[in-house]
């Protein structure tokens, strides 16, 4: 394929797109949302408000707390964007929540006014607000994207709909088709200039890690590995570096810390395992910022590469199977590491990881994290010595393209019942 500059800036503009700050786990967000558009439509006091979720936001809703509030659950997510959430705010819906709003919440619910159900055959990501008001019935649908609403109905009338999001897939469909060799082409091609916005996440990620450091948030993870390093119960080095920082971000972000985190295809536990594997390495060996900057850029396409087979939201855990497989790519990239090293490294993330799954986000979510952006390292640091998994065994092909394939295949038809069974479970 011809890399022209109509496809570096495609490239540009999705990762931008999937590349904006979030408080919170982004699917109460979503939820949130929706619930806060809804209501700006709405008039008079409300009397009932319905709503509608994909498997996969109500796996990943139902037990994440969500920020300045130590309490978790879709209504009170509904709730608090109904009362204090402003569309304009996006991703960062919830930092306005305060002890009074929280109470209003706890009034609506108590009240019976919400009720959350969850769908089948839907998107990975899907909301539906059906909420009445004394006066008007507004409905909205949130798709495809955590912060995308497809339409408005007001009464039954079709008051606004986002056309352009079909438009939008069929220019993302591209992206399926390149190849690693072209990704990594594209990254060494790309202006450096087009890439600042990428020191806005290094910072912003680093910063949660290290409130996440401070023990105060979720399982302490991430403080309590580092605290095992400094016995010398832990060795230091970038792998176990990169384990801890990864994992101090997560304690703050799923245990309702309200410090915002770079998001990387939608998902802000994603964010920090691309972004901070790939920031302990460049600073371990002294890498210089511009090629930090291009390794970043490449690990958040991988990120979306392989989510574009197996779907937005998965089974699978997101951050073993895309995020963790950006960074090793990016990582062995960043050190000098050939295509073969680079596609090497990726084959022994999904030889190693794909089996973990994803049975809904919270606290817990930390030690996953850490796991996918510790073996990140090592995968890449094997690949650059030639240790490598061998091609056609279990799920692997014969190239990495052919890899994520066999992942997406897994994902969608092997897994297809799975998301359904943990709900069950989790109910």
């Amino acid at each position: 394929m011809n890399i022209d500059k109509d496809i570096i800036k495609s490239l540009l503009d999705m990762v931008r797109e999937d590349t904006v700050p979030a408080i919170g786990c982004t699917e109460p967000v979503a939820v949130a949302y929706a619930s806060s558009v809804a209501r700006k439509h709405l008039e008079g006091q409300i009397e009932n408000i319905t709503v509608n979720v994909s498997l996969s936001i109500f796996k990943n809703g139902k037990s994440v707390l969500i920020p300045n509030t130590n309490e978790y659950g879709l209504n009170l997510a509904t709730a608090l964007g109904v009362i204090c959430g402003n569309p304009k705010d996006g991703l960062c819906i919830f930092k306005n929540v305060n002890q009074e709003y929280i109470e209003r919440a706890h009034k609506m619910i108590s009240e019976n006014l919400i009720k959350v159900n969850w769908a089948l055959n839907t998107p990975d990501v899907y909301v539906e607000i059906i909420a009445e008001s004394t006066d008007n019935k507004a409905e909205v649908v949130l798709k495809n994207s955590h912060n995308h609403i497809e339409t408005i109905k007001i009464n039954g009338e079709l008051i606004y709909e986002d056309v352009a999001e079909s438009n939008k897939k069929i220019a993302n469909d591209f992206l399926g088709k390149l190849s690693f060799k072209e990704l990594r082409e594209i990254c060494e091609k790309v202006d450096i200039e087009c890439l600042e916005f990428i020191e806005e996440g290094i910072q912003m990620n680093k910063m949660a890690a290290e409130q996440g450091l401070q023990g105060r948030n979720g399982l302490g993870w991430g403080a309590s590995l580092l605290i095992l390093q400094k016995q010398g119960k832990l060795s230091i080095d970038a792998s176990q570096r990169a384990r801890i920082l990864t994992a101090a971000g997560a304690d703050m972000r799923m245990g309702g810390g309200d410090c915002p985190i770079m998001t990387s295809a939608g998902s802000g536990n994603q964010g920090l395992g691309v972004i901070l594997p790939i920031v302990v390495v460049a600073e371990e060996r002294g890498i210089e910022k511009e090629k930090l900057y291009r390794a970043i850029f490449y690990a958040h396409i991988i990120n979306k590469f392989v989510k574009q087979y197996t779907g937005k939201l998965s089974a699978l855990c997101g951050c073993a199977i895309a995020a963790g497989v950006g960074a090793s790519a990016a990582i062995t990239w960043m050190l000098g590491g050939d295509d073969n090293q680079i596609a090497g490294a990726v084959q022994n993330m999904l030889a190693n990881l794909t089996g973990m799954i994803c049975d809904g986000a919270k606290e817990t979510c930390a030690l996953k994290l850490s796991t996918s952006a510790g073996e990140a390292v090592l995968a890449a640091y094997l690949a650059c010595e030639n240790v490598i998994a061998k091609a056609n065994t279990g799920i692997l092909g014969e190239t990495v393209e052919e890899t994520i394939k066999n992942l997406g295949i897994l994902c969608n038809k092997g897994l297809s019942t799975t998301n359904e069974v943990i709900v069950s479970i989790m109910s």
